[in-house]
């Protein structure tokens, strides 16, 4: 099942695979959404976007920033690596459950 994801801005709007995306990070009401393919925007709040993709396994992982957890390579001290290489920042207030659901993690099928 390929599930597609909408951005959309006052003068775009994309459409992305679900599976695609590595994470999300929100600066104001602009979302960036960091995907293997570029990085493209969106407004509006990171809750809402959370509240919809948490069942394909999307987890906060600091105030401003969301991470698919079939994404992660691996978690150490406070910093994620993601599949790509690329490492991310992980809040003390956020880690615990990240940890707790990574390690009880099952692979999200594409």
């Amino acid at each position: 099942m390929h599930q597609i994801y909408i951005c959309k801005t006052k003068t775009s709007i994309s459409q992305i695979s679900i599976y695609d995306i590595y994470y999300m990070e929100i600066h104001r009401h602009t979302i960036d959404v960091h995907t293997e393919h570029g990085i493209y925007h969106k407004y509006g709040s990171l809750a809402n976007e959370l509240k919809f993709l948490s069942s394909y396994g999307f987890i906060k992982c600091a105030q401003n920033r969301i991470v698919p957890l079939n994404k992660i390579r691996n978690i150490h001290s406070n910093t994620i690596t993601l599949v790509n290489g690329l490492q991310i920042h992980m809040t003390r207030n956020y880690a615990t459950s990240v940890i707790i659901a990574f390690s009880q993690c099952k692979t999200f099928k594409k």
